[in-house]
């Protein structure tokens, strides 16, 4: 299926970075990645609504909430240690670092049949 969302990879691990780049691009996804803060308005100005941030929850500090209840994000979707995994309330998923590569394709899945 072709994305009509855009997916905004901010995650530091250059490894997981890569293979969450392939691995949602050979699926169909429009993504790019960046290096920068989630609330900075240039993010807006390159990448086009609607966008889904795939960011490590590390990232955010203690923002998650906040970034989510911006707008600016259809969903959001935290990487976070092995320990944390779950739903925080939509927008927002936690995916473990571990399960990145299923979790976010299957997060994605799951809120667009919910939109369908």
């Amino acid at each position: 299926m072709t994305s009509k969302e855009l997916l905004v990879l901010i995650v530091r691990d250059g490894g997981l970075r890569s293979a969450l780049t392939a691995r949602l691009s050979m699926q169909g996804e429009s993504l790019v990645t960046l290096e920068a803060d989630p609330e900075d308005p240039y993010i807006r100005r390159v990448a086009p609504a609607p966008r889904i941030l795939v960011v490590d929850k590390a990232t955010l500090g203690g923002r998650l909430q906040a970034v989510a209840a911006s707008r600016h994000w259809r969903g959001v979707i935290a990487l976070a240690d092995d320990t944390e995994e779950g739903d925080a309330g939509d927008p927002i998923s936690i995916v473990r670092h571990g399960q990145a590569l299923t979790g976010v394709a299957e997060t994605l899945a799951r809120w667009r049949l919910a939109r369908a």
